[in-house]
């Protein structure tokens, strides 16, 4: 036995030696194996190989015969097409005060996820506070009246859940996630918070201070900036779409205790507003939902009808950075919502075009000119109407050649049978997986219940997937897409970027930095 030591006096630990080679423990192994199995690896220059005994075999380990070079392995199991996958069922009611609830049983979830919708689409706001509705929302676990200040949080973490507020364009969502074995308890703290919230001077004038910072870090970067002026540009400035729905650094500047106090009587109530609960939920829970909800009224609440945007005419915008060395690019369009016919074929043509890795636009951009690390065509529908932008940074030099190849590309000919195939594959496969558990469920149905879609969207979307021929596909990318009807923004360094927009036959406007 020898024993040595290293640099400090820390012993190293006991090696035995046989003459000049050590003797390391061998590999530990099932006992129901290591009969059959022992000795079967040897150790050689050129690393460790396999030494077995013709006609011996270990497990998951393929047998070769002497003096052939044929390997036995055991058959592969012949794939069956895989079921038809079905949207979770659901049972449906509504409370008394109008409350309309949806109730999704799934075995095995036992982290329960409910969300409640507030129908209080954003052109409610006050032009002055817009960003009051994202405050108030996320001013919600400050404290009730039942459990004032800090015991609210407490009371809600005392049950294993989270609970945070939401907002987008057509209405609030309010959302816990709970262990199931929790849920009777944590059900009557949700109703506390949308009903009875303080809304203290303090809570609303911190979240409003955090709301502001993390917009001005957000418009500091290219992408942030990019985002927000793309927007502005392609809907009409008198749609409450057309500004970003955290509000701005100057309105949220404005908000008080009092105007979010005001706002949340004003939208908070159950007419018009959806709860669904999706888990493996317990038998009564319909008269646990009906005990901690039922009692929720508003009689000050006011429903907003939502609006419908118009799109702005076409444009080129720079928004400029001097000296950056890479812009931001986004080309857009104001294309349609999901209601809409062609939603089906419409996905499948921006997936074909720039929604996956091979896609035509970043097969081209990045894979053969290596422009950019990767540009991407995406679709994001609102209520009425939507959006389909392209987004990507490039290198300032190459901006122009870009701009030019990215026209060409989306004005490539028709779609091939493989592309649309491709596509719809992806997407009927993937659905399911946004389903998989109780959260995918239950924001999936708020998202639709907020744009007004019916409760069998999902299903009769996968159907549509299915009927989309490349013909119908490059129809609507030959109607909605069209290069010249696109607007474009560029945040980048201007002096380098006027020129190549320009041979690339885009005229565009140059804006400062900090322009709104």
């Amino acid at each position: 036995m020898a024993h040595g030591r290293v640099a400090g006096g820390i012993p190293r630990r006991p090696v035995e030696r046989s003459g000049d080679a050590r003797r390391r423990p061998a590999t530990p192994q099932h006992p129901r194996h290591a009969d059959r199995c022992a000795g079967r690896l040897r150790r050689t220059r050129s690393g460790t190989r396999l030494a077995r005994p013709s006609g011996s075999s270990c497990p998951g380990v393929p047998t070769r015969h002497e003096g052939s070079n044929s390997v036995n392995t055991v058959p592969q199991p012949d794939l069956a097409p895989s079921p038809r996958w079905e949207f979770p069922p659901s049972d449906s009611f509504t409370l008394s005060n109008g409350l309309d609830v949806t109730l999704f049983h799934l075995p095995g979830q036992y982290v329960a996820s409910v969300g409640l919708l507030i129908d209080a689409p954003l052109s409610g706001e006050p032009r002055e506070i817009e960003g009051v509705a994202t405050v108030v929302a996320s001013a919600l676990i400050e404290g009730t009246r039942s459990h004032p200040g800090p015991s609210f949080a407490e009371a809600i973490e005392d049950q294993g859940a989270v609970l945070g507020g939401a907002v987008d364009f057509s209405a609030t969502q309010v959302l816990l996630d709970v262990p199931t074995r929790h849920l009777d308890a944590a059900l009557p703290l949700l109703a506390q918070a949308v009903a009875e919230p303080t809304l203290t001077d303090d809570a609303i004038a911190r979240h409003a201070a955090q709301l502001t910072a993390g917009l001005e870090q957000q418009l500091a970067t290219g992408p942030g900036r990019a985002a927000h002026a793309l927007r502005a540009a392609l809907i009409d400035p008198t749609a409450r779409e057309s500004r970003s729905r955290t509000g701005s650094p100057t309105s949220i500047a404005g908000l008080q205790g009092h105007d979010a106090r005001a706002y949340h009587t004003a939208t908070y109530g159950p007419r018009g507003a959806r709860l669904i609960v999706s888990g493996d939920l317990a038998d009564g829970i319909a008269a646990r939902i009906q005990n901690a909800f039922e009692g929720w009224t508003n009689p000050a609440q006011t429903l907003i009808a939502p609006q419908t945007p118009r799109p702005a005419t076409p444009r080129a915008i720079i928004i400029d950075r001097p000296e950056a060395v890479q812009a931001d690019i986004r080309m857009g369009w104001f294309t349609l919502d999901r209601a809409d016919p062609r939603w089906a074929a419409l996905q499948l043509a921006t997936h074909a075009l720039g929604g996956a890795y091979l896609s035509r636009l970043n097969r081209v951009l990045r894979e053969e000119k290596g422009f950019t690390y990767g540009i991407h065509l995406v679709n994001a529908p609102m209520r009425r109407g939507g959006l389909s932008y392209t987004q990507a940074a490039f290198r300032t030099e190459v901006v122009g050649e870009a701009l030019a190849l990215t026209r060409s590309i989306l004005q490539g000919g028709e779609f091939s049978t493989h592309e649309i195939d491709r596509a719809r594959d992806y997407l009927t496969g993937t659905t399911p997986l946004r389903y998989a558990t109780a959260a995918g469920v239950t924001s999936g149905v708020l998202s639709q219940a907020a744009a007004g879609l019916p409760a069998d969207f999902v299903p009769r979307q996968l159907d549509d997937y299915t009927r989309v021929t490349p013909e119908a596909a490059s129809k609507v990318a030959e109607e909605l897409l069209l290069p010249q009807a696109a607007t474009l923004v560029v945040v980048g360094d201007a002096q380098a970027l006027l020129t190549p927009l320009h041979e690339a036959g885009f005229d565009a406007e140059v804006r400062a930095s900090d322009a709104n």
